[in-house]
């Protein structure tokens, strides 16, 4: 036999070999999830299992993900009391593969903006939402994983000042383009001065804000001309955030960089540089921010534009084949029968091992065609 011809035969065992190998983890992995998935949601059936066993299979291949990684979100939105599970593991796999972020970040995402937001597990709005989100990213060069982790760190307290969730994700890509600071600082600065708008005091990322420093923080923008609260229905309320911070910024840049009103105003934050670089950047940059409004409002059918893109890199074709090939070792054996199948493949692909290094490639190929033709009969 020609030596090339034996490499290639030794190569082609080697990576069936190794292939199957790792569908045979996998597919346990599948197992253990689908059984804790039935314990988070006791009304699933079996056939409800093989369901999602095969939407998992389907959804992978689609968007070029990891099977487990759609198992993985339907574990969590079941333990979550999401009676839609499954759409928004969906929903998730489209995210992961559309903005490349992993499977718990894309349910941190998720789960962030549909409970502090009150999206009632929406899946419209929340697609609505994603879609926002990637158009900001795509055209702004802003990272989904900091954003991301920037929402999942401001959202509780974004809502709480009455921020809407395309006010606080277009306040954060803005930050995020500007300031250069990670996902959770930006986050973390931004509920504070949040906190500071709506003059609250309490702790924000372990650190304090009293009441001398709102004080401050109020005569530091009457001395700017603007006011944090207004007159309405009668009676002084606070005005929303975004209002004060668009009068703030026009106030702000109309001075010169070392003016007295600007170093005040910044000088509350004492020397959390974090802070007084968000405020200052946002304020610089409001025309920025409104612009990011407008795109995300504009951003319908983006993040599955984006998804479908990402399917079509090399790597999200590697993760189809994958996917597909997964499947056909999955569906080598009913579903009563994958346990014992998996164990049997996985012992022969063991001895395979040991026969090539002593039969040769010729003897290998005919034992590992006899094992996988019998397969069915293993166990």
């Amino acid at each position: 036999m020609n030596i090339e011809n034996l490499f290639t035969i030794d190569s082609a065992v080697d990576t069936i070999t190794d292939k199957t190998r790792q569908a045979v983890t996998e597919l346990k992995e599948m197992d253990a999830l689908l059984s804790e998935i039935q314990k988070a949601d006791r009304s699933l059936s079996r056939s409800d299992l093989d369901r999602i066993a095969q939407n998992a299979f389907d959804l992978a291949a689609k968007y070029g993900r990891n099977v487990t990684d759609y198992l993985h979100t339907v574990l969590e939105a079941s333990r979550a009391g999401y009676k839609n599970a499954e759409e928004i593991a969906a929903l998730s796999l489209t995210l992961q593969s559309a903005c490349d972020i992993s499977e718990e970040l894309a349910g941190q995402y998720l789960m962030a903006a549909d409970n502090a937001f009150q999206l009632n597990g929406s899946v419209e709005e929340l697609s609505r939402t994603l879609d926002g989100a990637c158009t900001l990213s795509d055209r702004h060069a802003v990272s989904m994983t900091e954003l991301a982790e920037g929402l999942s760190a401001v959202s509780s307290q974004a809502a709480a000042s009455g921020l809407d969730i395309k006010e606080t994700t277009s306040a954060l890509a803005a930050l995020l383009s500007v300031t250069g600071q990670s996902g959770a600082e930006t986050g973390n600065a931004f509920g504070n001065i949040l906190m500071y708008l709506q003059q609250i005091t309490g702790e924000v990322d372990g650190k304090e804000i009293p009441a001398e420093a709102l004080e401050r923080f109020r005569n530091a923008c009457t001395g700017l001309g603007v006011s944090l609260q207004e007159m309405k229905n009668g009676a002084m309320q606070l005005k929303e955030p975004m209002q004060v911070l668009r009068e703030l910024s026009e106030a702000y840049v109309s001075l010169a960089e070392t003016d007295a009103g600007r170093t005040g105003l910044l000088d509350v934050f004492g020397t959390d540089s974090s802070q007084a670089e968000a405020l200052d950047g946002l304020l610089k940059n409001f025309g920025l921010y409104e612009e990011m409004l407008q795109d995300y409002a504009g951003g319908t059918g983006t993040l599955a534009a984006e998804a479908a893109k990402a399917a079509d890199t090399w790597e999200g074709s590697l993760n189809r084949l994958s996917a597909v090939w997964n499947e056909t070792v999955n569906h080598v054996a009913d579903s009563k029968e994958i346990i014992s199948v998996m164990d049997s493949l996985n012992s022969l692909l063991t001895v395979i091992d040991k026969l090539s290094e002593a039969a040769g490639s010729l003897n290998t190929i005919a034992i590992l065609g006899g094992g996988l033709l019998g397969a069915k009969n293993l166990g």
